[in-house]
């Protein structure tokens, strides 16, 4: 800093002190406050115009829903169901996957359900098992990607204490296979 400046920035600060320098940053503040509140109200205008946007588009009725399912693409996801005939085969690959993962299955319940309109038959197949949750996580993970027609269902946990080492579950899958051939 020069000299000169130096003594005057001195003699006013003698002359001046505390006060002026605290009455200066005041008014520093004051104006950048200002600055700053006519920005923010300028922000809360744009997000009113979006907010009255949105809301009008929120009144609006819901545009219908088409399904644009062509012939083709159901022709195939009805192709690449197994057989009803190999229902069996598809239990015996289930009971498999679950003795690789460590899950023993006392016993299942199995259940048909028929869909009127559809080419297709839901499978429902329930087992109540009892393990680790880790064997349970892996072999849910392992049957569906073992069997890609079998969906998952619900599964429902019950743990008698925390300490618990096994989990008593209840799983329930449904296995989708065609309709059985009517045979004449």
């Amino acid at each position: 800093m020069p000299p000169r400046l130096a003594w005057e920035a001195s003699r006013l600060w003698r002359t001046l002190g505390w006060p002026c320098a605290l009455g200066a940053a005041g008014l520093a503040l004051t104006a950048f406050a200002v600055q700053q509140g006519d920005a923010l109200a300028r922000h809360q205008q744009q997000l009113r115009a979006q907010l009255a946007i949105m809301a009008k588009q929120a009144a609006l009725p819901p545009a219908p829903i088409t399904l644009d399912v062509d012939a083709d693409s159901l022709a195939a996801f009805h192709a690449y169901l197994p057989a009803h005939d190999s229902i069996p085969e598809q239990l015996k690959a289930l009971l498999e996957v679950a003795q690789k993962s460590g899950v023993t299955l006392a016993k299942a319940d199995y259940k048909p359900q028929e869909d009127g309109n559809t080419a297709f038959l839901r499978y429902q197949i329930t087992l109540p098992v009892k393990a680790e949750y880790a064997q349970l996580q892996t072999f849910i993970v392992d049957a569906l990607q073992a069997l890609p027609t079998l969906t998952l269902d619900s599964v429902l946990f019950k743990r008698e204490q925390i300490e618990a080492g096994e989990i008593d579950a209840r799983i329930q899958f449904i296995l989708l296979v065609k309709k059985a051939e009517v045979r004449r």
